[in-house]
């Protein structure tokens, strides 16, 4: 008659079998972890700076093989060249205040448009009219476009009378204002009620 393994020698068995696994996975986690040292070990030593170190030292290279690595040299930023074909500068403007003011009679029959170095400034039809270029005016030589153009009987009240006039001034002064001097007008225009032509007529004028 066979006898039954006893209790107590199954459960011995089973710790004995727990314990062999235990130690089999800490030597698995200890080769593991020798594996990933030694592989970031041989990163860092590629990755090192060369270094010198005294003749005869183990596992070091001669000066000949040190000397024939290629060294990559260190990029420096270039310096952003000028553009040669860059637009020349525009020239200097005037310090002084400048303004295009018409003055006369209404219904003269025209209308006087003003260019200032060719921009356009703005129409004048009748007096009591100011408009200001000093954005305009350059230090130098100036350029002033007048440009009449007849509007018809049918807005001439004053036909043939040569007195009845549309003036278009340019003023300087320190500042825009109504009350000018007349030593204070650069430039004068005018057109008047006996006329029924076009005019485009050029002016100049020295802006400090």
């Amino acid at each position: 008659m066979t006898q039954k393994p006893s209790l107590q020698g199954v459960k011995q068995k089973g710790n004995e079998l727990v314990k062999a696994m235990f130690d089999l996975l800490i030597l698995g986690l200890l080769l593991g972890g020798a594996g990933f040292g030694g592989y970031f070990w041989g990163i860092h030593e590629r990755l090192a700076p060369i270094q010198n170190v005294p003749p005869g030292t183990e596992n070091a290279l001669p000066p000949s093989a040190v000397s024939a690595a290629p060294i990559k040299a260190e990029s420096k930023p270039t310096e952003a060249k000028g553009d040669d074909s860059a637009a020349e500068k525009s020239p200097p403007k005037s310090k002084a205040k400048y303004w295009i003011a018409s003055s006369g009679v209404d219904y003269t029959g025209y209308s006087i448009t003003v260019k200032v170095n060719d921009t356009p400034v703005d129409n004048f039809f009748g007096p009591g009219k100011s408009v200001d270029v000093t954005r305009f005016v350059n230090q130098g030589d100036n350029e002033v476009n007048f440009e009449a153009k007849s509007l018809g009987e049918q807005y001439n009240k004053h036909k043939g009378d040569a007195a009845s006039t549309l003036t278009v001034q340019l003023v300087s002064g320190p500042h825009i204002q109504e009350n000018f001097k007349s030593s204070d007008v650069v430039l004068s225009y005018k057109r008047n009620a006996s006329e029924s032509e076009d005019f485009n007529d050029t002016k100049h004028f020295t802006a400090k």
